[in-house]
């Protein structure tokens, strides 16, 4: 039997061979979707629309402690006024300090706008602080030491010591086992012989003891106390104390 294909049966059946598979796979596309996998037994389970991922957590506001700790760390910090020398060594030298030092176990210290020496013998020590200036000098253990705007000086003795204090001055220069203290904008002055004071308080204060050996002499309120060319004097002023 011989076949013969029209142009119209020839459409129809290229229509069936492509429809077919088309409407199978309209039909059955939603289904292998909706279903679980027919495979060697998948056990993932399927995401559904109701499966959200965690949302990330967000970092709470910082203490203000800890920030500005943070903040102070990245800040520069202000250089320290700080200077030590010892024995002819500079040990620190920092900020607006100065302290300088000869050999002989000698050593200075300074502070705040402040200039110390140290030398010229053995075993002397000077500290300043505060705009303030101390030199301790020859001899053997002479100690200088100024604070707030003061000056002190202690030369040439042997065990001596020269304090001042808020605006003072203070200075030895000889002699052994020596004191000179001043405080308050007044002046105290050692010169010569042993085992001398001179202490003074108070604004134009001025106290001298020196010229020979355990003299004294004491000045406040702004008087002159003079305990020298003897021995063994005690000078106090004003006389009777301050009225």
């Amino acid at each position: 039997m011989k076949l013969s294909f029209t142009p119209s049966s020839a459409a129809k059946i290229c229509a069936v061979c492509v429809g077919g598979p088309l409407i199978a796979l309209g039909i059955g596309a939603p289904t292998a979707l909706a279903s679980p996998s027919a495979g060697a037994g998948n056990p993932e389970k399927q995401a559904s629309s109701s499966d959200k991922s965690p949302s990330p957590v967000k970092a709470g506001p910082r203490n203000p402690a800890t920030a500005a700790r943070v903040h102070a760390a990245t800040e520069p910090q202000p250089t320290p006024d700080l200077a030590v020398s010892f024995n002819g060594h500079s040990l620190v030298q920092s900020g607006n300090a100065t302290a300088t030092s000869d050999p002989g176990f000698n050593l200075a210290v300074a502070g705040t706008g402040s200039n110390a020496y140290a030398g010229g013998g053995l075993f002397n020590f000077a500290v300043a602080t505060n705009n303030s200036t101390a030199r301790a000098s020859g001899g053997i253990l002479n100690f200088a030491d100024a604070e707030d705007n003061s000056t002190a000086t202690a030369e040439d003795g042997t065990f001596v010591v020269a304090r001042a204090r808020n605006g003072s001055t203070a200075t030895i220069s000889g002699g052994k086992l020596n004191i000179a203290e001043a405080d308050n904008g007044s002046t105290a002055t050692v010169s010569g012989g042993d085992r001398n004071t001179a202490t003074a308080d108070g604004t134009g204060s001025v106290a001298f003891a020196g010229n020979g050996n355990n003299n004294e002499a004491t000045a406040s309120c702004g008087s002159n106390a003079d305990a020298s060319g003897g021995d063994n004097l005690v000078v106090t002023t004003p006389v009777g104390g301050c009225q």
